[in-house]
């Protein structure tokens, strides 16, 4: 009777982890299909040829956590292995001349924050998480102002503080989205998707016609198909005009996690884009070669989310009215 019963086990066993590689081969085959042709650097920055487009960019953070380089860095690969690194999560501020603002992800509650923090203490030899307070609660009376959200991607920790924002709104909040956004989660943003779906005041809008997205309504924002983190990443571009000079900011969101992965050209940690959030490899290092590209031939800015040291050191102020 044991020896059957310890069969049955095994079998189960057998049957979930056999269920659980057939999901992860299959989530990763379904990333590799979202390979959609990059737009050219130079006609990227030439977009930005308006003069109506922001004139405004702050950023909020809704939560800093010290943590090892090694939890977003191929350690093998990392040239400075023991320098500081903080993993910031932001929402970036952009802002028009009348008033408006659009912003790029949210970040989330300080709820939302102790929960996704603990998971990295546990996981990843983090300290503890410091929330900062929501984007919405940081904002203060100026969130009425806020008429639009692009979101790079559909994870928890850039999605999670849309419900207090888009609470007791007088008009809708648009969320701009690729078709790959829109249509193609995998289930680490499945319920990202789910809850931009359910909130109220939330209105989804498909971007039209790449691979560089106008956004309308919203001069000088545009949004490419990246792909290569999850199926729905997106690049933010904004053209921001500040005191009488145009720059042109890509919001990289976590194609990489920090700015040596970009520098050096370092991929995430193996079981990390293997296992915890499937990756496309060969498309992550192309993206991460077109957006060094982007900086070091063609002068623009790269404001990744989860490097507070080089938001910090970027020039970029936080929010303030």
């Amino acid at each position: 009777m044991l020896k059957k019963i310890l069969i049955g086990v095994a079998g189960l066993l057998l049957l979930v982890i056999g269920g659980a590689m057939i999901g992860l081969i299959s989530t990763h085959r379904s990333i590799t299909h979202e390979r959609v042709p990059l737009p050219p650097p130079d006609r990227v920055v030439a977009s930005g040829k308006t003069p109506i487009g922001p004139n405004k960019l702050r950023y909020v953070n809704t939560a800093s956590q010290v943590m090892p380089r090694s939890g977003v860095l191929d350690p093998g690969q990392d040239p400075k292995p023991n320098d500081p690194y903080i993993m910031s999560h932001p929402s970036f501020v952009l802002e028009w001349s009348d008033g408006r603002i659009l912003l790029v992800d949210v970040g989330m509650t300080r709820d939302g924050a102790t929960a996704f923090g603990s998971t990295l203490q546990k996981l990843g030899g983090a300290q503890a998480i410091e929330p900062h307070g929501s984007t919405a609660e940081q904002l203060g009376p100026a969130r009425v102002r806020v008429a639009a959200a692009i979101f790079t991607h559909l994870h928890s920790d850039h999605v999670g503080g849309i419900t207090e924002l888009a609470a007791d709104r007088g008009r809708p909040l648009l969320v701009f989205q690729t078709e790959a956004q829109a249509e193609r989660p995998n289930y680490t943003t499945r319920g990202g998707l789910k809850l931009l779906q359910q909130t109220p005041s939330i209105k989804l809008e498909r971007l039209g016609p790449g691979p560089l997205h106008a956004v309308p309504g919203f001069p000088g924002v545009f949004v490419i198909a990246a792909g290569g983190h999850t199926p729905g990443s997106q690049l933010v571009v904004a053209h921001v005009t500040e005191e009488g000079r145009t720059r042109t900011v890509v919001f990289v969101g976590d194609i990489v996690n920090n700015i040596d992965g970009i520098n050096n050209n370092i991929p995430k940690p193996y079981l990390y884009r293997l296992l915890m959030v499937p990756e496309d490899d060969q498309r992550q290092e192309e993206l991460r070669l077109y957006l060094r590209n982007l900086r070091d031939r063609f002068d623009a800015q790269l404001l990744v989310a989860h490097d507070q040291l080089a938001i910090e050191n970027s020039g970029v102020a936080k929010w303030s009215e």
